[in-house]
């Protein structure tokens, strides 16, 4: 009998080197470092160390309420909401994650200092030497029509749809789960309705995740997650869509 196991493939789209592009299509960027309950973080107020340590960048403060029902009963359960004035930037502590999340994504240089400075703040607050997940999200729009959606996203993902083969669609999406170098990962893209505008969009959702990440090496996990996405978000797209970014400053 052999033992041998066959070795797990990761995600192999091609390595893409970092860029700062002038525009961008992310409508959501998310960040979520989880870590072993605490029930104490559930209470009506926060943690004195980790609000005072937020206060200056990110002064509006609210208690977010969540009730859970199941079989055993009802849970109820409080998150803490830091908001900076403009409301761009939020920050959630909740009794097992801290999330970072933003729709006016710039560039990957903001959000990890923004990230480091969340992380120094909360190492004293969450009693863990590790996080048992850390994720990092990022949702994208796409703007295009299904008669040139083959310009814009790779054909690899829309083929058949950009073929005609279906006809008219109402929905077309796809859900993807693999693994990569770092861990593994959530793809999940296909035609939607932008709210504002009213017009098609093509929505690229990748959601990149490490398990088990000891807190020095928190921000390195990231990096590397950002590269992973970063490569596979290059290799979904068409030549309109590079064309729409921009060239690169960096």
């Amino acid at each position: 009998m052999d033992d041998t196991q066959t070795p797990v493939r990761v995600l192999s789209v091609p390595q893409a080197e970092p860029a700062h592009f002038a525009r961008n299509f992310i409508k959501q960027a998310v960040c979520e470092f989880r870590f072993p309950t605490l029930f104490e973080l559930e209470g009506q107020r926060p943690p004195a160390s980790f609000a005072n340590a937020l206060r200056k960048f990110y002064p509006i403060y609210e208690v977010a309420n969540a009730v859970n029902l199941s079989a055993g009963g009802v849970a109820r359960s409080n998150a803490h909401v830091f908001k900076e004035k403009r409301a761009r930037w939020t920050v959630t502590l909740r009794a097992a994650a801290i999330t970072l999340e933003t729709s006016h994504y710039d560039a990957f240089s903001e959000f990890e200092e923004r990230l480091t400075f969340i992380l120094s703040a909360a190492e004293k607050v969450i009693d863990s030497e590790f996080f048992t997940r850390v994720g990092l999200r990022y949702i994208n729009s796409v703007p295009c029509a299904i008669d040139d959606i083959g310009d814009w996203v790779n054909p690899n993902l829309v083929g058949l749809l950009q073929s005609g083969v279906y006809g008219d669609v109402d929905e077309y999406s796809h859900r993807v789960v693999g693994n990569t170098a770092t861990g593994g990962y959530l793809f999940q893209h296909g035609l939607g309705i932008d709210s504002q505008t009213q017009n098609t969009e093509y929505v690229l959702d990748f959601d990149f995740f490490g398990e088990d990440v000891p807190l020095s090496e928190t921000i390195g996990v990231v990096r590397s997650l950002h590269a992973e996405e970063f490569a596979m978000f290059s290799w979904a797209l068409g030549p309109r869509s590079k064309e729409y970014l921009g060239p690169s400053t960096t």
